[in-house]
Order: structure tokens, then C-alpha cells, then sequence
């Protein structure tokens, strides 16, 4: 126990010791560089993306799809954020074999499951993938590990690195960030990309598309200079301070990377096919192009291409304006032939027949209405056969039609046209049009019927199905 001067004891005097003073970041999400997708056989296997493969938070931040991340590495030391190895799996994707690739690794005993150390490089170094029995031989594979500020302050994050390639470029910006920082780029912004190159086939003379994995500072020459010159310029980003990631090793289970391997016979054909298509759509654009540039020269020499003077702007819009006036104009006198008074009864209509998908404000199916010639056609096609029964029906069918329709609604249980009524407006033609709006009168009802032959037969329907359950 101590004691200050004065005899009395000093409660929180002592608050760190040296062999717990270091932070220690645990992992708290993975970003894959490919997936996991079945063959027509239902055997998986991983597919290279051109994208990371992010958590939702992340996604939530850098879209679906991102090829670009900003990330801070909590450390300055290559070895703790990007710690590299060899890793061998067996047929069933288990980790069987990791090392140094110079003097030691461990292996698996596949009969006990425990690890004992063994020589690297070993007789599995530099194999090649064998593709009957799915084993190959060492892979290299490095750990990302870095945080995502604008997604999560709290979380750090892995991504496995796999290839010469990748982990190359990761090594260099590493190296390029010591010179140019003077060792003092731990938590300041660098971009993670993916990256097309192309990269070729081991044991082929082909070449193919690999999108590998980048980084670069993202802090501009005078936020470095201030940076190096001791000034804290970042969220976590200090001197002296010792960041302990958490200690990862090789998966147990192999990750979603990709493993390059030849083409098959099937594969090359398949390749050389698209680079033919992607050639001849580029000689298309560019003859396109040509066309277009000749047009525009055309139009330049007859003066089309001039800016107009505000009375012929004025003069162009009057004239658009008139003329959807017309449009419009044309189809309510259409609508009012079909017994339709009113733009939303012709809304309606339109959902009825399937011209439009769904339900429109005035103002979007005006502007659909008058812009697309197909669809105002088919409105207009539509709106003439209501029309045509209008005219074309006496009114003794009408009311034999209505009578019809009281009869079966008596069998059903229906006492009055008001209770028919209420059933309709309790009925769905589809999932936002029902037969009867509220409030709708007998009468209304009634018309409603005689001009809408849809209508009335889906009442029909449900009556004679309500009459047939209770009898």
C-alpha cells in the first residue's frame, strides 16, 4: 500500500503498468475480393469481382458496388497492418500448410489435427494448381487491416490479399508512404482501388483481365508537410502511440479469393468471341461518331446550330404548349364518349387496361400522356370500345344488364342495390383500384357498371361465388 507525505492513502494514484500500457484492435469485418457462385454442376467455386465485396454498413456508405475505399492504417509498421505468408489448402478448402517462405512454417496432421513446425519453402512450394483434385500448391496471401472512419470510428477491418501482383503494389505504396512521410503515415487517409490489369495465364502464353488491389496516400504535399512536421491533422493520429492489431492468421477455411488457372478450350473460344464484339462495337461508335461530327458540320454551315433569340424560344414553347393542349383536349372528349368525367376515373381506366402499370398523380400522366405517342394511342384504342357500347346499347340492355347483376346479388345474400354497392367499394380490381370509390351513389354505381363492362363482370364473379358458398 502507499502513502503520500501527509500519511494518508492516494486512491488513484497509479493507473497504468507497462505490460498492459499498448491498445490492442480487435478485427470486426471482412472485405472480400470476389464471391462464392455454383457452376451448372452445383459445385462452387470463387469468381474475382471488380468491386469489394463490403459489409452493409460499408455498402451503406460506399454504394452496393464500390471499387474505391478511403481507409487510415492504425500503425506506421508494414508488418502489423499488412502482415504476409504462404498458405496451402487441401481438397476440402481447409488449411493445411502456412510458413515464411524462407526458413519455417507449420503444418497439419491430418490424423491428431495438431500443428508441428516444418521446413519453408517445402516439396509443395511453386506447384501448380491441379485441377482434378482440386490441390495446389502454396498461395501467397497477405491481411489488410484498417479502419473506415466515415463508416465506423469503433471497427477495424481485414481484407485478404492474394497474389504477386496485389500484394506488390500494397508493398510499394507502403514503402512509397515511409519516404515521403517519414514514417509518419498511421492514420491518414490512403485509397484502396481496384484496379484492371492484365496479368498473364500461368502455363499459357494468354493474357487476362484481373482487377488487383491498390493503395495510395489520399492527403495532399502540404498536409504531409504539416503531417512530418508533428501536427496532428487526423481523428486518432498520434505520436508515440502504440497500436496492437489483433493477431490474425491464415483462415481456416479458404476465403473468397480468386485463384487464376488456364483457360479451358471452351473458355478461349469464349474470350476471343467478346474482344471480337468489344472491337467491332468500337469501330461502330467510331463510324457513329464520324457521322454524328459530319451531321453537326452540316448544321453549323446552315446556321441550325445558333442560339435562338428569346421571341423565337417564346414562339417554340407557345407552340409545344398548344399542341399537348390539343393532345389533351382530344383524349377527355374521348373519355367523356365513355361516360369518364373526370382524370382520375381515367387514371383508373388506364391501370384497368394495363396501359399504365400503376397508379399516376394528374401531373405525371398528363406529361406521360403527351410525351408518349405509343401509350396515348392505346388509350385512345381503349377508350373507344366503352364509347362504342355507349352509343350502340339500348337502354332496355342496360337495364336487363343491371337486373342481371340484382339477381345474383339477391342469390348471394344481397338485400339492396345500396349493400351491391357497398360490396364494390370492398372489392379490388388490382392492389390499388378498387370497383367503387368512396363515396360512390347507387346511381354512380349504376353508370359505373354500364360503361365499364370489367366492372361489372368481376361483380358477377364474386356474387355468384358468394351465392354458390351458401347454398
Amino acid at each position: 500500500m502507499n502513502k503520500n507525505s501527509d500519511g494518508k492513502f492516494d486512491r488513484g494514484r497509479y493507473t497504468t503498468i507497462p505490460e498492459t500500457e499498448n491498445i490492442k484492435l480487435p478485427i470486426g469485418g471482412k472485405i472480400r475480393l470476389g464471391i462464392r457462385v455454383k457452376n451448372p454442376q452445383g459445385i462452387e467455386y470463387p469468381l474475382e469481382t471488380d468491386f469489394f465485396v463490403c459489409p452493409k454498413e460499408v455498402r451503406a456508405v460506399f454504394g452496393d458496388e464500390p471499387t474505391e475505399l478511403t481507409v487510415f492504417f492504425p500503425s506506421a509498421d508494414r508488418k502489423d497492418i499488412f502482415p504476409q505468408n504462404y498458405e496451402k489448402y487441401g481438397s476440402n478448402e481447409a488449411l493445411q500448410c502456412w510458413g515464411d517462405g524462407k526458413t519455417s512454417g507449420q503444418r497439419l496432421n491430418l490424423k491428431n489435427g495438431s500443428w508441428h513446425d516444418v521446413k519453408c519453402p517445402c516439396e509443395h512450394y511453386d506447384k501448380k494448381y491441379d485441377k482434378e483434385t482440386k490441390i495446389g500448391g502454396c498461395v501467397k496471401a497477405g491481411y489488410l487491416k484498417f479502419m473506415i472512419p466515415s463508416v465506423s470510428i469503433g471497427t477495424f477491418y481485414q481484407c485478404r490479399v492474394g497474389g504477386t501482383v496485389s500484394i506488390e503494389e500494397c508493398n510499394s505504396a507502403f514503402f512509397l508512404a515511409d519516404k515521403t512521410t517519414g514514417g509518419c503515415w498511421a492514420m491518414i487517409p490512403f485509397r484502396m482501388r481496384r484496379v484492371a490489369k492484365k496479368l498473364k495465364i500461368p502455363g499459357t502464353a494468354n493474357m487476362k483481365n484481373h482487377w488487383v488491389v491498390t493503395l495510395e496516400i489520399a492527403a495532399s504535399t502540404e498536409e504531409i508537410r504539416r503531417v512530418i512536421s508533428g501536427e496532428i491533422l487526423y481523428l486518432g493520429q498520434q505520436r508515440n502511440k502504440k497500436y496492437e492489431l489483433e493477431t490474425t492468421g491464415p483462415a481456416k477455411g479458404k476465403e473468397d479469393d480468386t485463384v487464376i488457372e488456364p483457360d479451358t478450350e471452351e473458355e478461349a473460344k469464349k474470350r476471343e468471341t467478346e474482344e471480337t464484339e468489344r472491337e467491332e462495337a468500337l469501330k461502330k461508335d467510331y463510324e457513329e461518331s464520324k457521322t454524328q461530327e459530319a451531321q453537326l458540320k452540316k448544321d453549323h454551315e446552315e446556321g441550325k446550330d445558333k442560339l435562338k433569340s428569346y421571341k423565337e424560344s417564346k414562339t417554340i414553347y407557345k407552340k409545344r404548349v398548344e399542341e399537348e393542349n390539343e393532345i389533351l383536349q382530344a383524349i377527355s372528349e374521348k373519355a367523356q364518349e365513355a361516360g369518364i368525367d373526370s382524370f382520375k376515373e381515367l387514371v383508373n381506366f388506364a391501370v384497368d387496361q394495363g396501359i399504365f402499370q400503376t397508379q399516376l398523380t394528374e401531373h405525371l400522366a398528363t406529361r406521360v400522356l403527351v410525351t408518349n405517342e405509343d401509350v396515348r394511342e392505346r388509350l385512345l384504342k381503349a377508350l373507344e370500345e366503352p364509347s362504342r357500347s355507349k352509343k350502340e346499347a339500348p337502354e332496355e340492355d342496360k337495364e336487363k344488364l343491371l337486373t342481371n347483376l340484382f339477381n345474383i346479388a339477391q342469390k348471394a345474400g344481397l338485400k339492396d342495390w345500396r349493400e351491391i354497392v357497398g360490396e364494390g367499394c370492398r372489392t379490388r380490381i388490382n392492389d390499388e383500384v378498387y370497383i367503387f370509390d368512396i363515396p360512390t351513389t347507387i346511381e354512380e354505381a349504376k353508370e359505373i357498371l354500364i360503361n365499364n363492362p370489367e366492372r361489372l363482370k368481376k361483380m358477377e364473379e364474386i356474387f355468384a361465388t358468394m351465392a354458390k358458398a351458401i347454398s
